[in-house]
C-alpha cells in the first residue's frame, strides 16, 4: 500500500494569499481557504507528540492507502489546528483504525455519515474545545479545527471526495466538523469516559461514525418524562433509514439535565427509558420501505428497539443554558470507541 500522497507535500511561496491559491489549485481544500502546509509547521506537529512521520496511524486496504503521521500533521496544519491539538487527531485515527469497515463507510457511504469526536478530561480546557453555548456550532477555533483535520485527512489521504470516492447522495454539513466536548463539571450525571472505565483525570476522545445532531427542542416539557418522551419520538423517526438497532449519543442540555435530576432521573434509568419506547414494529418500517418486505403475518408483533443494549445509549451533558434543548445522532452500525488521549508530558 501507498501513504495518501507517498510523502505529505509543501508548497513555497512569497505571497501568503498566492500559497492559499496554490493549496486549492492542487485540490489539498474541502472547499474552503486552508493553511499552506509549510514545512516549519508540519515538524512542529509532529515534534509536539514525538514522532517522526512515518508512525502509520490509519490504513484502509480497500483503498490501498495508509495514513502516517506525517500525512495527518500535514492535514492539520491546513485544517489551521495549533500543535497542542495534534494529540486529539491522532488518537482519534486510532481509534478509527480499530473500526476499518465502518471507516470506508463514513469516506464513501451514499448516506453521508461524519466522524464525530467528543472529547473529555482535562484537555478540554487546556485547548479549549467548547462544551457550552453552541457546542455544535461556529466560534470556536479548537472544535472547528479538530474536527475538520478528520475530514482532510479523508479527503488528501484517501482521496474521499465527492462524487469521486466519497458516493453521498446529499452529503452532510457535519462532514466540515463535528467535534465536541463534554460539560463534565456541570453534569449530574459521571463523566462520560468516567462511564467507559476511565479515570477522571484521564483525557479521552471518543469517537463514532455519525449523522447531524438533531436538535429536539422541549420547550414545554417540565416533568424528566416529558423531555425523555420527545427524545424517544425523534429517535424512532431519525432511525427510518434500517438501522434499528443503532448506536447513539444522546446530548442533554443543562436545563433539561437539571429537570431530569430533579426527578431522579439516572444515566441507566434514561437508557432503558429508550429501550422501551423508542421502537417500532417491523411492519411500520416495511410500510415506509426502510425494511424489505413483503408484509408477512406477525411482522406487527416484531419489535425492533432502537439499540442492542442500554449500553448502546451514550449520555453527554452539554450545551448553553439560553433554552429547553437537547439533541439525539445516529451513529449508525459502527462500535463507538473511547480513547484515551497521549499528551507529552503526562
Amino acid at each position: 500500500m501507498t501513504t495518501g500522497s507517498e510523502r505529505s507535500s509543501t508548497i513555497e511561496a512569497v505571497d501568503s494569499i498566492e500559497a492559499i491559491e496554490e493549496c486549492f489549485r492542487l485540490g489539498w481544500s474541502d472547499g474552503l481557504p486552508v493553511v499552506p502546509p509549510a514545512d516549519y509547521k508540519v515538524r512542529e506537529m509532529l515534534e509536539y507528540v514525538g514522532m517522526t512521520g512515518e508512525e502509520e496511524l490509519l490504513s484502509l486496504e480497500m483503498r490501498r492507502r495508509v495514513l502516517t503521521s506525517e500525512n495527518a500533521a500535514a492535514n492539520a496544519v491546513m485544517a489551521g489546528c495549533l500543535p497542542e491539538y495534534f494529540p486529539v487527531l491522532v488518537s482519534t485515527l486510532r481509534a478509527l483504525e480499530e473500526e476499518k469497515n465502518f471507516v470506508h463507510m463514513a469516506s464513501a457511504s451514499t448516506s453521508s455519515p461524519a466522524i464525530l469526536m467528543i472529547v473529555n478530561g482535562p484537555i478540554r480546557d487546556k485547548i479549549g474545545i467548547n462544551y457550552k453555548d453552541g457546542m455544535f456550532g461556529p466560534g470556536f477555533r479548537a472544535n472547528a479545527c479538530i474536527g475538520r483535520s478528520i475530514r482532510l485527512c479523508f479527503m488528501n489521504g484517501f482521496d474521499a471526495r465527492p462524487g469521486i470516492l466519497d458516493r453521498g447522495t446529499l452529503g452532510n454539513p457535519s462532514k466540515y466538523t463535528l467535534c465536541i466536548a463534554e460539560n463534565e463539571e456541570d453534569s449530574p450525571w459521571e463523566a462520560l469516559h468516567v462511564s467507559r472505565g476511565f479515570q477522571p483525570e484521564d483525557s479521552c476522545v471518543t469517537v463514532a461514525v455519525a449523522y447531524n445532531p438533531i436538535t429536539v427542542n422541549s420547550a414545554y416539557g417540565h416533568s424528566g418524562e416529558s423531555i425523555l418522551h420527545a427524545l424517544a419520538d425523534t429517535m424512532k423517526s431519525a432511525a427510518f433509514v434500517f438501522r434499528f438497532p443503532s448506536q447513539w449519543i444522546i446530548v442533554i442540555g443543562p436545563e433539561h439535565a437539571i429537570t431530569l435530576h430533579e426527578d431522579g432521573w439516572t444515566r441507566r434509568q434514561i437508557q432503558d427509558y429508550f429501550m422501551e419506547h423508542a421502537s417500532r414494529p417491523l411492519v411500520e418500517l416495511i410500510r415506509m420501505g426502510v425494511a424489505q418486505g413483503p408484509e408477512k403475518a406477525g411482522d406487527d408483533q416484531l419489535i425492533r428497539h432502537c439499540a442492542r443494549d442500554p449500553e448502546d445509549i451514550w449520555v453527554v451533558m452539554g450545551g448553553g443554558t439560553g433554552g429547553r434543548n437537547s439533541a439525539i445522532i445516529d451513529t449508525t452500525g459502527y462500535r463507538v470507541r473511547t480513547r484515551k488521549i497521549d499528551i507529552p508530558g503526562g
